[in-house]
């Protein structure tokens, strides 16, 4: 028999990277909802705006926290939005309301 204690500990170790880069390709924005809608199946498309970028986002049905905060959403609200990219949508996976948005920007200072 041949100790497996390596390789299984190489596992967990490959299991925790690839959880770790999947957390670092979700598509995280806090933007303005510009355009809400159905999709065929039901679930709740939504288009956020942050500056000149737009992010199309579907809030699916069977997540019922966010759907029921996406049904409560107007157009013109502010939102913080995290999602996975799926191929041409980006399912949402956390979705918050903003209660005003910051849109202060950082500069550089000069020197005297």
């Amino acid at each position: 028999m041949i100790d497996a204690t390596l390789i299984n500990t190489l596992k967990v170790l490959a299991q925790k990277e690839k959880k770790i880069k999947e957390f670092k390709s979700r598509v995280r924005v806090k933007g303005k909802i510009i355009k809400k809608g159905k999709t065929k199946k039901g679930s709740i498309k939504l288009i956020v705006q942050k500056a000149d970028d737009k992010y199309n986002f579907v809030v699916i049905k069977t997540h019922k926290e966010n759907f029921a905060l996406a049904e409560r959403l107007e157009v013109g609200s502010f939102v913080s939005v995290a999602g996975i990219s799926k191929f041409r949508v980006i399912i949402c996976t956390q979705l918050k309301q903003l209660r005003k948005m910051d849109e202060s920007r950082q500069t550089i200072l000069p020197f005297p």
